[in-house]
């Protein structure tokens, strides 16, 4: 599928100079102190491999020239294909791809109350995302709290494909569901061969900080280099709580924690898809808790994105998030700095972009739709300002003179919907007009968007029969958990 993939990069805060303090403070962590890795065979790769392994300990210090070999390995981009295989997004470069937010607990619903996640929001929620525009990537955004817990994640897969063309994610939460969504995702595909050929399982390790990569998603993450479905290292390192207080030593915490998780990949399978990430915050001092809309999340990830550049790594970052409970002017601030600044820096992938509240704990219907807005905006900033011949239009200065009149020019016609963002949302009429229609605010206007969408909106029909066999494998599986 051809649609609009922007392209950032633009923001950059570091010199090459303090790129090389950076890497080599890292290289010293993982010399000195190492990665606690609690997942056997993990350990025994980076042991074959030449790391220094502690069996009793765990604990693997790695020579930087193993990280650099190893690191090289991975491959500068990737594709990602949703269910439907013609939907393709370009994880490379610095083209930006905007994802919903993901597995919250609660949801803040269409009637405009919270509660918890059901399965049909998780059909609902998928239909209304593949539905805007701005959004490039469904993921698991609620967790189901009506279907039994050991199988959640494969209804929801089977739900995600239902109501969307769109990629989705993947879970690789212990080696066992890792498998699970495999066999999932190959009914998808017709076979595991063409799963490999178009991967459709985007997989999450969030190493644990400080400085360990834990048993049961690196299991995950082994299963999924095996089968080339791509991986995110992303840790949620919190300043002055579980890292240094200073950005920069937390920068160099997550450097060592992100390298040390994808040679996993690498030592498994080279040439493994992965995603240098991060979901870094600073820990509010004042309530003990990730100050998860905070502007040290902008700066981190322009830091993650420019060092994901500096190792030739496609990157993924957390933008859009906030820490408010409701749709209101601190959400709307909290989403548009940490997005711009994730976009204008290159990520690739930007988590959370689109439906956050009360930092990543609740989705937000109606927030989805407004967060698709504002991901708008920032694709045509992204865009720049085109300048050449045809733009500076001195013949049509000098055509027009001093006459107000450039409405009425072809040039204005021909030129005007390339060179202007036309809000699908946002209000820009006079306020009488405004108090004619209802005087509406901004999240009432959303909440009566994303009802129709939910309600008319058709995504593409899946095959009944594949359907029905990924239900039978679900109810299999099931039962499998419950012998």
């Amino acid at each position: 599928m051809a649609f609009r993939e922007p392209t950032g990069g633009q923001l950059e805060l570091l010199s090459r100079d303090q790129l090389d303090k950076i890497h080599g403070a890292t290289m010293e962590v993982l010399g000195k102190l190492g990665v606690k890795v609690y997942e056997e065979q993990a350990l025994e790769l980076f042991r074959k491999a030449g790391a220094n392994v502690d069996r009793k300990s765990m604990m693997v210090k790695i020579p930087e020239s193993l990280v650099k070999e190893t690191i090289r390995r991975a491959p500068s981009g990737f594709k990602l294909y949703g269910r439907d295989p013609k939907y393709e997004l370009d994880y490379s470069g610095n083209k930006v791809h905007f994802g919903v937010s993901g597995l919250a607990v609660k949801v803040h619903d269409l009637d405009g109350k919270t509660r918890l996640g059901t399965l049909k929001d998780v059909e609902d929620l998928a239909r209304l995302a593949d539905a805007l525009d701005n959004i490039h990537q469904i993921l698991m955004m609620v967790t189901p709290n009506d279907v039994p817990v050991e199988v959640h994640h494969l209804w929801t897969f089977l739900a995600d494909w239902k109501n969307s063309r769109k990629a989705t994610e993947g879970y690789n939460w212990t080696g066992r569901k890792a498998v699970e969504t495999i066999e999932m995702a190959s009914i998808l595909r017709g076979g595991k061969d063409e799963l490999v050929r178009k991967p459709c399982l985007l997989g999450f390790t969030n190493p644990v900080s400080p400085m360990q990569l834990s048993k049961e998603l690196i299991e995950g993450a082994l299963v999924y280099a095996k089968y080339k479905q791509p991986m995110i290292y992303a840790p949620e390192a919190l300043a002055g709580g579980t890292a240094p207080a200073s950005l920069a030593g937390l920068l160099v915490q997550q450097n060592a924690e992100v390298l040390s998780g994808i040679m996993v990949s690498e030592l498994a399978n080279p040439g493994a898809p992965v995603l240098y990430g991060t979901v870094s915050a600073a820990l509010d001092m004042k309530t003990g808790t990730p100050a998860l809309g905070g502007p040290e999340v902008g700066l981190l990830n322009v830091g993650t994105a420019q060092l994901g550049r500096y190792y030739n790594l496609p990157r993924r970052g957390t933008g859009g998030n906030t820490d408010s409970k409701t749709v209101d002017a601190q959400a709307g601030a909290e989403t548009g700095m940490s997005l711009l600044m994730a976009a204008m820096a290159g990520i690739n992938f930007i988590y959370d972009a689109a439906g956050c509240l009360d930092g990543t704990l609740t989705i937000s219907y109606e927030k989805l739709v407004i967060d698709n807005e504002i991901a708008g905006m920032i694709s045509r900033t992204l865009d720049g300002i085109e300048v050449s011949t045809d733009t500076l239009s001195v013949d049509e200065i000098v055509r027009n003179g001093t006459k107000p009149n450039y409405l009425a020019s072809p040039d204005t016609a021909r030129k005007f919907r390339k060179e202007h963002y036309l809000p699908t949302l946002f209000d820009r009429r006079t306020w009488e007009a405004w108090l004619h229609d209802g005087a509406k605010d901004i999240a009432k206007v959303a909440r009566e968007k994303a009802k129709r969408l939910v309600k008319e909106h058709q995504p593409l029909p899946m095959e009944k029969q594949m359907v029905a066999e990924m239900e039978a494998f679900i109810k299999k599986t099931a039962k499998g958990y419950e012998s």
